[in-house]
């Protein structure tokens, strides 16, 4: 994967991190740069695959308990069940976006993972974002391997829009 495409997709990733917390009343900020996040005691991990013609990989979404608690709109899911929902919410997002730039996406079914001390590898290829909360982190990072040769557009390619967040409701 060119750094290009890299540099890209973790923007995608980064934006739409911001718009689907505060989509849930939570505000969260950029962690300070080198910040390490290797200190921070993760709850859960919420990680979903995704596969096309140019391109396969995972986004992972950790979070702290506090903005687990602060974004579940019930009482009922459980924060397993949640940091699930928001890991699917958050690719269905970039997914829209990178429909635009005409790159389609399959999601898989998302898992969670229970622990302490989740954090990633972190590796040149890997980055991932820290985000702080009031009370909390939240970590979002994609890893992904692109085709050989391919380069993601940085802007639209088609005009078709998407679904927009939130308008949709499929079973």
């Amino acid at each position: 994967m060119t750094s290009t495409n890299k540099e890209t997709l973790d923007r995608l990733v980064a934006e739409n991190c911001l718009k689907l917390f505060k989509d849930y009343q939570l505000e969260i900020r950029a962690g300070v740069p080198g910040e390490s996040v290797a200190t921070e005691r993760f709850l859960l991990c919420g990680i979903i695959g995704f596969t096309s013609k140019q391109v396969r990989g995972a986004l992972v979404l950790a979070t702290t308990s506090e903005p687990l608690e602060r974004t579940n709109p019930s009482a009922s899911p459980s924060h397993r069940d949640w940091i699930c929902e928001l890991a699917n919410q958050m690719l269905g997002r970039v997914k829209n976006q990178m429909l635009s730039r005409g790159v389609e996406i399959f999601p898989s079914t998302p898992i969670a993972l229970r622990g302490e001390h989740l954090s990633p590898v972190l590796q040149q290829r890997l980055v991932a974002e820290l985000f702080t909360a009031e009370g909390g982190v939240v970590c979002v990072w994609m890893d992904c391997e692109f085709s050989d040769g391919f380069e993601f557009p940085e802007a639209r390619v088609c005009d078709a829009a998407p679904v927009l967040e939130g308008e949709a409701i499929l079973f």
